[in-house]
């Protein structure tokens, strides 16, 4: 049976998520979706039940709306559709009596006599055709009864008992609502209880722990559907909050729900980037309302960023500071204005969203960002030649890189950044069948670098669409036997695993979204230092910068160097419609022109890092 509560934790206490089923015949409308959660956390367990009955109710209505021509229904719409009804849910059940004086006897009369007169033109509509709503519930029920595949009969006792049970249950919340605004203390539970005892349906047989639900008609099971038993309050009888229901929410449910909306094939380095960036908010403002968050806690939220340590969530001397306590160290190695920004932008991506959801009014961080007197291509330096031939000097590298311990990444993804310019993760993310050999203009085949994302390997992931591309391998990689070292790869033997199913650089574990996280720290924490070469302005990413500005001095045009590069040319035509160069031309007009050891008198020498790759790998 289908399960629409899924219990989760948060810390060492519990809560719920709705799961929506998509039906077989809307599956293709929903781009092969079969199922949706909706978050129910800030639900009490006790009324979670009732909501999750609630939303499916109105679920099924959706559907149906589709199926009748309201094609352009998609599946954010309709959770954000149900997202309103939850958060409906949590504040009528209580809304009914916090809008009334309950110092004021006159207006707490007003709002009983207004709940009455609404219950005695229901018993009268009933008391005068009985039949005819019965009628209008037979409608609803039979949508309900078909959707779940229980055979039923109209005449049938037992479908008569509960159309009946259903016309007590609408009249049993007109008691409830009284209840409320008479502050008689009753909660939720007495609430479910009451209508187990009336009804003799057995809904809610544990109500600390929501299960399923389920009803017997004859021999079937079936899991009922309520609609909502507090309806949307009318006057007299009003929300007393000074904010709209939606701005009322905590900054925390806007993260949630900001994050739910977020594509599932997003990096998780790029998730995890956001949540932290969001969660500073909620550590700077504290968890207060989104309709309360105004520009100065914008403006005062970015100075306190600005003051926050570096590294302060793995150095010790913060680990039991709370963000306050951070700001207030007044410490001089602080975050850099880079990483404030990112902070912004991912700060002001939420609030524009908030915006139009209607969680909040303005953006207080918008036009927050720190304007940098470094231009982008400034910001990163390449390396000279002569660096060059002190980091790709043969003893150095060589004893540095470690092959002789399988650590070819640390051999290979440098040179292969040096000559083609390709970024750092999308070197260490090549499996073994991405370099292969693609025909170029003469029907001679060119051995490439095949990037592209694939969905059998959802870990791939390429930083924007004009990443995915083929880059022609050059001479002096095939000189120092990068094809024999991927041939020789092919020949080993894996456990239950064939040479199509393994990456070129098996050795690098994937953390924080990438597999290049160890190459990295080798590269910029010990690799560079040890030749005294690191910089704020040099790291690995500087490799590339060194390709780019390599051929531009070399007068290469533009939009070869950003095809090899992967950047967009900046032409909606051509990165439209465009389908890349073909490899023999960008080889012979980008990659071959990649040639440091020619390019004057001392230039460098890339052979004497030539090594057995048959003797490494076979041992």
């Amino acid at each position: 049976m289908k399960t629409y509560l899924i219990p989760k934790k948060s810390g060492s206490s519990g809560y719920f998520h709705f799961r929506g089923f998509i039906p077989k015949d809307l599956i293709d409308h929903f781009d092969g979706k079969r199922e949706f959660q909706i978050s129910l956390k800030n639900v009490s367990n006790s009324r979670s039940l009732i909501v999750s009955l609630v939303l499916k109710h109105i679920l099924q209505e959706l559907f149906d709306n589709i199926r009748t021509g309201m094609k352009s229904l998609g599946l954010e719409e309709i959770k954000e559709i149900l997202r309103v009804e939850v958060k409906k849910s949590i504040l009528h059940a209580h809304h009914v009596h916090l809008g009334t004086n309950e110092f004021n006897s006159l207006e707490v009369e007003k709002s009983l006599d207004s709940v009455s007169s609404r219950e005695q033109k229901f018993k009268e509509d009933i008391a005068q055709d009985l039949n005819g709503y019965e009628k209008e519930l037979d409608q609803k029920l039979e949508g309900i009864l078909k959707s779940l595949d229980v055979d039923f009969d109209f005449k049938s006792v037992n479908y008569k008992r509960l159309r009946r049970s259903f016309v007590k249950l609408y009249l049993l919340r007109y008691d409830w609502i009284k209840d409320l605004i008479n502050e008689t203390g009753r909660v939720d539970d007495d609430f479910r209880r009451e209508v187990d005892d009336k009804l003799k349906m057995n809904l809610f047989p544990e109500l600390e722990v929501p299960p399923s639900v389920q009803i017997q008609v004859g021999d079937q099971i079936l899991n009922p559907v309520i609609e909502n038993l507090a309806p949307e309050p009318t006057q007299p009888y009003r929300v007393g909050s000074s904010l709209p229901t939606l701005q009322s929410i905590p900054i925390s449910k806007g993260i949630e729900l900001f994050l739910e909306e977020k594509p599932k094939d997003i990096r998780t380095k790029t998730y995890w980037e956001i949540e932290t960036s969001l969660n500073l908010m909620v550590k700077g403002l504290g968890d207060i309302e989104m309709g309360r968050i105004n520009q100065e806690m914008g403006t005062t939220l970015k100075s306190q960023l600005r003051k926050l340590p570096k590294n302060s969530s793995k150095l010790p001397q913060y680990k039991d500071k709370d963000f306050h306590e951070l700001v207030k160290m007044e410490v001089k190695d602080t975050i850099s204005d880079t990483t404030v920004n990112k902070h912004l932008t991912h700060l002001s991506s939420f609030m524009d969203w908030s915006k139009r959801h209607g969680y909040s009014n303005l953006n207080p961080f918008q036009g927050l960002k720190i304007k940098r007197n470094v231009s982008a291509r400034d910001a990163i330096d390449p390396f000279s030649e002569q660096e060059l031939k002190v980091l790709f000097f043969k003893h150095t590298y060589l004893d540095q890189t470690n092959i002789e311990n399988k650590k070819y990444a640390y051999y290979w993804v440098p040179l292969i950044s040096l000559f083609s310019g390709m970024r750092l993760n999308e070197i260490c993310s090549l499996y073994i069948d991405n370099v292969r050999e693609i025909s170029g203009n003469h029907r001679e085949k060119r051995w490439c670098f095949d990037i592209l994302e694939e969905l059998n390997r959802p870990q791939k992931k390429l930083k924007n669409l004009s990443s995915r591309r083929v880059v022609p391998i050059h001479e002096t990689l095939l000189d120092l036997g990068l094809i024999d070292f991927i041939k020789l790869l092919k020949s080993v033997k894996y456990p239950n695993r064939e040479w199509k199913e393994k990456r070129l650089f098996e050795e690098l574990p994937f953390g924080e979204g990438s597999f290049a996280r160890n190459v990295s720290r080798w590269w910029n924490s010990r690799y560079l230092p040890k030749h005294d070469l690191k910089t704020p302005k040099k790291n690995f990413h500087s490799l590339r910068h060194t390709v780019s500005n390599h051929l531009k001095q070399k007068g290469v045009e533009p939009h070869f160097i950003n095809e090899l590069l992967g950047h967009s040319q900046g032409n909606i035509d051509l990165d439209r419609y465009g389908k890349g160069y073909n490899p023999d031309i960008l080889f012979n007009k980008c990659v071959k022109r990649i040639g440091y050891q020619t390019s004057h008198s001392r230039g460098i020498d890339f052979s004497p890092l030539k090594v057995d790759w048959k003797k490494i790998i076979n041992g």
